[in-house]
C-alpha cells in the first residue's frame, strides 16, 4: 500500500463537505484526483444492481443506465475483479461489450467510462465509476488513487452494511500526527502492526481510514482492537 497516497487521499476527504455521506465524498475526491467528470458507487447485491450513491444528477442518470440495462463497467469488474477502462465509448469495442449502455451514456454526454471493484472478503461486491466527457485513458497515478478509494469505499459499504452515512454522528478531522493520538490508539496501531506484517505508521493509517468510513473518532476504534470486538483486515487483497 502506498502510505503517502493514502495520507494525502484521507487529508483530502476529511477535507469536503461532512454533511454528505462518506461515499458521496469518496467521489468527490474521486473527481478531484483523477480530474474527471462524474463518479458513482453502485454493488450487486443478492442479484440486484444498486446504484449507491452519485457525484452529481449527471454521473446519477449515468449510473441509472446500467442498472436498467444490466450491463456496463460495474458489472464487468464485479465478475472480473479487475478495473474496467473504456476510454472511448464510440468505438467498436465499447459497442460491442455495452450494446445499450454505450450509446445512451455517449447520449448523456459521457465519452469515456472507468470503474474500479470494491473488494471485501475476497469477493467483489460493486464498482467505483468514474465518467468523463473526453474521450482518453486514465494516467497511471489517476489509476493508483481511485484504486485506493474503491478500497476505502468497500469498507464504507461492508462496515456500514451497504448504508451510506450515519444518522446524527458528526465526523470530526483527526489529529495527522502519530504523537497527537491518545496511548489506545498506539497500542491498537502495534497489535495492527503484528496482525498484517506491516509497520506501526501503516497501521495507524488503517486505523484512520475504518475511522473515516464508520464516522467514529479513531481511539473508539482503536478500543474495539484493542478489546478484540474489531479486527482490522488487509486491504482487498492488493497488498
Amino acid at each position: 500500500m502506498d502510505q503517502r497516497r493514502l495520507e494525502r487521499l484521507l487529508r483530502s476527504l476529511h477535507n469536503t463537505d461532512a454533511s454528505t455521506s462518506v461515499l458521496h465524498r469518496i467521489c468527490v475526491v474521486c473527481l478531484d484526483t483523477t480530474s474527471l467528470d462524474g463518479a458513482g458507487v453502485s454493488r450487486i447485491f443478492d442479484g440486484r444492481h444498486e446504484m449507491l450513491v452519485a457525484s452529481d444528477p449527471d454521473a446519477e442518470r449515468v449510473e441509472m443506465l446500467q442498472v436498467n440495462f444490466a450491463e456496463g463497467p460495474c458489472r464487468d469488474v464485479v465478475d472480473s475483479f479487475r478495473p474496467s477502462r473504456e476510454p472511448d465509448l464510440a468505438s467498436p469495442r465499447a459497442t460491442q461489450r455495452w450494446p445499450q449502455f454505450a450509446p445512451a451514456a455517449i447520449r448523456e454526454g459521457v465519452a469515456a467510462a472507468f470503474a474500479f471493484p470494491l473488494i471485501t472478503g475476497g469477493v467483489a461486491i460493486g464498482a467505483l465509476d468514474v465518467y468523463s466527457g473526453r474521450r482518453g485513458d486514465m494516467g497511471s497515478e489517476q489509476v493508483e488513487d481511485a484504486l485506493l478509494l474503491a478500497d476505502l469505499a468497500a469498507l464504507a459499504v461492508d462496515q456500514l452494511h451497504g448504508a451510506t452515512s450515519i444518522a446524527g454522528v458528526a465526523l470530526a478531522a483527526e489529529a495527522f500526527e502519530p504523537w497527537a493520538h491518545a496511548a489506545v490508539v498506539h497500542n491498537a496501531s502495534g497489535m495492527v502492526s503484528e496482525q498484517l506484517g506491516i509497520d506501526v505508521n501503516e497501521a495507524l493509517l488503517r486505523l484512520r481510514a475504518v475511522a473515516f468510513v464508520v464516522e467514529r473518532p479513531v481511539a473508539d476504534v482503536a478500543r474495539d482492537v484493542v478489546d478484540r470486538r474489531l479486527r482490522i483486515a488487509s486491504w482487498a487483497d492488493r497488498d
